[in-house]
Order: structure tokens, then sequence, then C-alpha cells
């Protein structure tokens, strides 16, 4: 019987355990992973306050439950150490420190990504919380029992959220980049101006934009945040959101091709004979794409591919909701690298269009009453995206 090894069991890995498993009943499935298994929406995670959701209520299966669904092995809280693909074998490390080894026939690596840390002479990471996964939200809830002031660094998508979430329901929220705006890798500079005023005036959200951190320091039951101006900024709580790096460090350590994520081809296949990637870890069309979207769509094309069925990944036009109470708001990231961006509209209602050098819209962001464009937009940018399939760099 062949085994199948998904490293991984984030929303690319259990999504590909699900698809597999529909199109094949009989393959052996391995999940492995550094963390205790259980499904979950990830995005949900920013806005669990505002609805009212415990960390455990956000669990929509227990490991027993995807067990007997999938039909599979689970193997948690287990550290990969080795990867010898020469002879198709993982080594993995037990949560009591005992190597274990496991033979496949295809493995899978779904590694994700992590939050990516400030300098070390800037903080200690000990200073910092992120929330990346399940068990990071459940460290940050816990914290947050019993403070009301609450920093966010970052003001992109995670950042944007959690503080639409806090600050409804009550807690004193400052919000700080070095950016002049929110979310300006993916919105112009007048939509954010936009998003910004609407948190200022409906949740009395602080924003400290185009600021550079010097130090974070704990001084008695608070941190400090020291500005670069000599600005000092008071929290009980101090959450790192300034973005994710791939995790690629078991790609690097095989030689598979990795550049700002682990390197595939149109059927999501390393370099590597007979090891595959998606998801957080992964370059698509030379960018991460750290969303659900693009990873259930390589899920679903990966299975068939593993199950007998070579499909190749084609990204639809990718938008992306971003949960901020005041000011809806909705991103497709353009998956082209140079244009230019036209806006129409006025306050909160903004539609944004971002249009290649032939005129062409390849992304766009909607606020307020323009969102209800969604599905015009999608549709003009799919006509336009390239077709050529995704390849590994020469």
């Amino acid at each position: 019987m062949e085994t199948i090894a998904i490293i991984g069991a984030g929303h690319a890995g259990l999504t590909l355990a699900r698809e597999i498993r529909q199109q094949d009943k009989s393959v052996n499935l391995v999940i492995l992973s550094q963390e205790e298994i259980c499904a979950y929406y990830k995005p949900n995670l920013s806005k669990a306050l505002s609805t009212g959701k415990s960390p455990d209520q956000l669990i929509t299966k227990e490991a027993s439950q995807l067990e007997a669904e999938l039909q599979c092995t689970l193997l948690h809280r287990v550290c990969v150490t080795r990867i010898e693909p020469e002879i198709k074998v993982l080594t993995y490390e037990m949560p009591d420190e005992t190597q274990r080894t496991l033979k496949y026939d295809r493995l899978v690596l779904a590694t994700g990504a992590t939050p990516m840390p400030l300098p070390s002479h800037v903080a200690d990471s000990a200073q910092l919380l992120a929330i990346n996964h399940l068990e990071d939200y459940r460290k940050f809830r816990n914290v947050l029992n019993t403070k009301k002031q609450v920093a966010i660094i970052g003001a992109g998508f995670v950042g944007c959220e959690l503080a639409s979430d806090l600050s409804s329901q009550g807690y004193q929220v400052s919000v700080i980049d070095r950016a002049e705006w929110p979310l300006n890798r993916a919105v112009p500079e007048v939509m954010g101006s936009a998003i910004r005023t609407a948190l200022s005036s409906h949740m009395d959200v602080r924003w400290f934009l185009g600021k550079t951190i010097e130090a974070v320091d704990r001084l008695n039951e608070q941190t400090i945040v020291r500005f670069s101006d000599g600005f000092l900024l008071a929290a009980d709580v101090v959450v790192s959101a300034i973005g994710l790096r791939p995790n690629t460090e078991l790609a690097r350590q095989i030689n598979a091709q990795v550049d700002l994520g682990i390197v595939v081809d149109a059927f999501s296949q390393t370099s590597i004979p007979h090891i595959y990637a998606l998801g957080d870890c992964v370059e698509y069309h030379g960018s991460p794409l750290p969303f659900i979207s693009p990873a259930t769509h390589a899920a679903k094309a990966l299975a068939k591919t593993l199950t007998g069925q070579p499909t190749e990944l084609l990204l639809p036009s990718l938008a992306v909701p971003v949960k901020i109470g005041p000011c809806p708001t909705l991103i497709c990231p353009s998956l082209g690298k140079r244009g230019v961006w036209e806006v129409q509209g006025s306050g909160i209602d903004l539609e944004a269009h971002y249009l290649n050098e032939f005129g062409q819209l390849t992304g766009f962001a909607l606020t307020g009453k323009c969102v209800s464009r969604k599905m015009e937009l999608a549709r003009q940018c799919q006509s336009v995206a390239s077709d050529a399939p995704l390849s590994l760099a020469s």
C-alpha cells in the first residue's frame, strides 16, 4: 500500500488529506505536526472576540474525529528532523525525544509560515505575542484576560483585523507601522486613509504610522515601546504582526529549490522527485500567498495529481475579505509585479483598480458599499490572468 506523508496539519495539510481521501480510499495517509492536531478556520482567530468565541469554541473537529473521517494516522507534537529523499525515509522526534522513522512513497511539505520577529536589538521575542495558530491564540486570550491596553506592531491584514476585533470589545488599541497608511502593500493611500479614519472615529483606534521602533522594554507590569523620535507608548500587551516568513528549513535541508518560499512547478512538485509542497510555505508566481484560497486550490489540484490524475494548479483571482467592522474591505492582490492604482468613489465607499502596463485589471481593492462589486471585478481579473502554468525557475 502506498504511503503519502504530509508534514503540517494546518489548513493546507488537512484540506489536502480530505481531498486525497475523496479520490482514494485505500492510500495510507500519515500527517505529522509540531502542534496538537485539530481542525479550525484560521481567519476566525482575528474575529473571535467580536463573535463571542473562546479558543476551544473555534475548533470544528477534534483529532479523533479527523482520524475517523480521514482514516489516517495523526502524529501530534512531533518534529521532523531529517528527510532522506534517495531512500524515501523521514526521521521525526517524539515528545519524549525518542527518534523514529517513517517510510513514504510521496511526501508533502505543508509546513506553513512563522511570524517574522522584530530585530533582536529592538525586542526580546519573549516580550511580544504573535498569533499564527490556535495555541498562540490561547496564550493571547489568557494574557488578555486582565488587560485593557493593546499595542499592535504592523498595520497589515492581521494587524487591522485584530485592531477592529479588540476595539469592538472595548480594548484600547494602538497600531504601529513604518508605512504611512494601513494595508499599504495592498491598497492605495486614499483607501488606507479611509480605513484608518473609520477605525479611529468609530472604534477609537490610535495610529502611529510612519514610525520606527527603537526598542521594546518591560517596565513593571507594562511594556514600553520607544520610537526613534523619542516618543514612548505604554501598553499592557504588545502583539507583533509584521508579517510571515515561509517555513523552508526542511526544503533547504534536502537542497530543494527555495527563493522567497519553496519553489514548485505546475503540479506543486518541488525540485526533488516525489516531494511536493503547498500552502504558506510555497511561493506562487514568485511570491508567497498566505491566504486560504490559494492553499485550497493547490490542495484540490495536488490531491488529484497524487492519486493518479496529474492536474496543473491554475490560481483564480484571489479576493480576500479583511474583517474591519466600520469599513468593510475586500482585496484582490495582483499577481503581476508592475502596475498603477486608479481610484473612484468617496468617503469609505471606494473602488481601486490595479492596472498593468497594458491597462488591464490585474487586481483590485474595495471598501464600504463598493464590496458589492466583487464578482464583476473578479471576472475581469480572471479574464486577463495569465494561464501559464507554474514552473521551476531555471
